[in-house]
């Protein structure tokens, strides 16, 4: 058997026990799997921000910012169907939602690991409170990695966290080469 397929089914069963700690079996919808797995990747790609006690230069964050991705890029293509059929106008609005939430508490995990003073950085910077900027934040990246993976067959693995290390180091602005 290939090793992806055992790796696929391990942890299928994994996220399945997992959701059974917190509700019936009878209970249990593909999408609770599928957001067990989600949560598992990001936790996964958390290691990425691991010693980081400086603030990041330019380069060094565009290598963070690859790597910061790598579980979570191979959970959506693994899953690029369900996730294409959920989040669609016929999908569950709920189940996007839920991603984002996984996603605000990760990476205000993150944040607080790579810089505690972060929320009072930007309540000086921001008017916003810390928790709506990472709220737009990952709803934003969430967004840019579904339309990415519409592009699997164009786009490798290393491509899209390279896509995602620009969009998270760049201004749309300057990714669009309408300002420096």
């Amino acid at each position: 058997m290939d090793i992806r397929t055992q790796t696929t089914k391990s942890n299928l069963k994994k996220a399945l026990l997992q959701c059974m700690k917190k509700q019936a079996f009878s209970e249990i919808k593909v999408k609770d799997i599928i957001l067990a797995e989600f949560n598992k990747a990001l936790l996964a790609d958390r290691s990425a921000v691991n010693g980081i006690d400086h603030v990041l230069s330019q380069d060094e964050l565009i290598t963070v910012a690859e790597n910061i991705s790598r579980n979570s890029i191979s959970f959506f293509l693994k899953n690029k169907t369900k996730l294409e059929i959920l989040t669609s106008d016929n999908g569950d609005i709920r189940f996007f939602n839920k991603m984002v939430e996984y996603a605000n508490k990760e990476f205000a995990v993150r944040m607080e690991k790579m810089n505690p003073n972060y929320k009072a950085i930007l309540a000086q910077e921001q008017s916003l409170l810390p928790e709506m900027v990472l709220g737009i934040f990952d709803i934003n990246i969430i967004n840019v990695v579904l339309q990415l993976i519409k592009y699997n067959d164009e786009l490798s693995p290393a491509d899209m966290r390279r896509y995602i290390a620009g969009y998270l180091t760049r201004t749309p602005l300057q990714f669009l080469g309408l300002m420096q």
